[in-house]
């Protein structure tokens, strides 16, 4: 009976160590620009693709060094990358119980999934310079690429004394002596640009408002003795967000050969892609777009050589390889007439 009993406690053990945590499913959409994408397909060597302007999703993760990607459209594929994403918000919106509002021109630098919540931790810089930290966001509030509007928050307060952080840091609540609360850390190692504003007073605790020339507005409770009286503006470097450069090309083009037609066509949607003729598949059509394909008379198949938007594995971005189709789901520029291919804008 006893090594009955302790059986059944060892295999309930067991159950808790393998269980694996319940982990929101959160993906992060938007159209942007992404290097890096690792596509693994088995028995091939891992190929590297990039994408520019191109509808993507995100697994933000939990500080892993590569996030999962998926490639929307014009093909579909999945991929992971460690690449930095451009985060964003899509529109100006306020965020933990309306102690902060965001705006298209913060900069988020980290975003990061919750184990058991749909809600996301982000950082974010607000100015030159200045930090908040463990803002937590619902998934839906964070997108990829640009957002749009700059619109500020009607939040009117009667403007009181002028405080400073006394240290580099302040930790701000939405309630005091609230543990439940939600929390923001405001970083500001080199001090504010613009002192914070007092807007209330609850014992030790002091409101505050500040303005940050991304148009990031944060307002919260501090403790007073975290803070210190200061007037005045602060001389700081202008703020301004990064924009990743963009990869030149370094393709050359060679004409087609005399029974070869590279130039346009069309793919019907939801043809697959394949490493290789009748090889494995790597992406699926998911919308009408013009391609620039490769094929011959008589062919099975079309190889597809370029793909809008889409940044291949070679020398020349801008030709995909190891991309073929079938002839069936293509349908050529001028097709059922009369064609003269050295008359076709197409990569080779």
């Amino acid at each position: 009976m006893t090594r009955a009993l302790l059986a059944v406690g060892l295999a309930a053990l067991s159950c808790l160590a393998v269980a694996p945590a319940a982990r929101a499913e959160c993906e992060v959409t938007g159209v942007t620009s992404v290097d890096r994408l690792r596509l693994r397909i088995d028995g091939h060597a891992i190929r590297t693709l990039g994408v520019t302007n191109l509808p993507v999703a995100v697994r933000p993760g939990r500080g892993e060094r590569y996030r999962d990607v998926r490639v929307l459209a014009p093909v579909a594929f999945g991929a992971r990358t460690d690449a930095p994403i451009r985060w964003s918000v899509p529109r100006p919106l306020a965020v933990a119980d309306a102690m902060l509002w965001l705006t298209p021109e913060v900069e988020i630098e980290d975003v990061r999934e919750q184990i058991g919540d749909d809600a996301l931790v982000i950082r974010a810089q607000v100015d030159a310079g200045v930090w908040v930290r463990r803002v937590h966001v619902p998934c839906a509030a964070i997108s990829v690429g640009l957002g749009e509007g700059r619109a500020a928050p009607r939040w009117a307060h009667s403007p009181g004394p002028r405080w400073r952080l006394r240290h580099d840091h302040l930790w701000l609540v939405a309630r005091p002596d609230d543990e439940e609360a939600p929390a923001i850390r405001l970083d500001a190692p080199e001090g504010l640009r613009e002192p914070l504003i007092e807007i209330d007073r609850r014992g030790p605790w002091v409101r505050v408002i500040g303005r940050f020339p991304s148009g990031a507005v944060l307002r919260g409770w501090a403790r007073q003795h975290h803070l210190r009286a200061g007037e005045g503006p602060v001389s700081r470097r202008r703020f301004a967000r990064s924009t990743p450069a963009t990869q030149p090309g370094l393709c050359s083009r060679r004409p087609p050969r005399r029974d070869e037609y590279v130039g346009p066509a069309t793919i019907t949607v939801g043809a697959h892609i394949h490493m290789r003729q009748d090889g494995d598949v790597w992406a699926t059509i998911t919308e009408p777009t013009v391609f620039t394909v490769s094929v011959r008379p008589g062919r099975d198949w079309v190889r597809v050589v370029h793909v809008p938007g889409l940044l291949g594995d070679g020398d020349c971005p801008e030709v995909v390889r190891h991309a073929w189709v079938r002839r069936s789901m293509v349908s050529l520029s001028g097709e059922g007439g009369r064609y003269d291919p050295m008359r076709l804008l197409g990569l080779e």
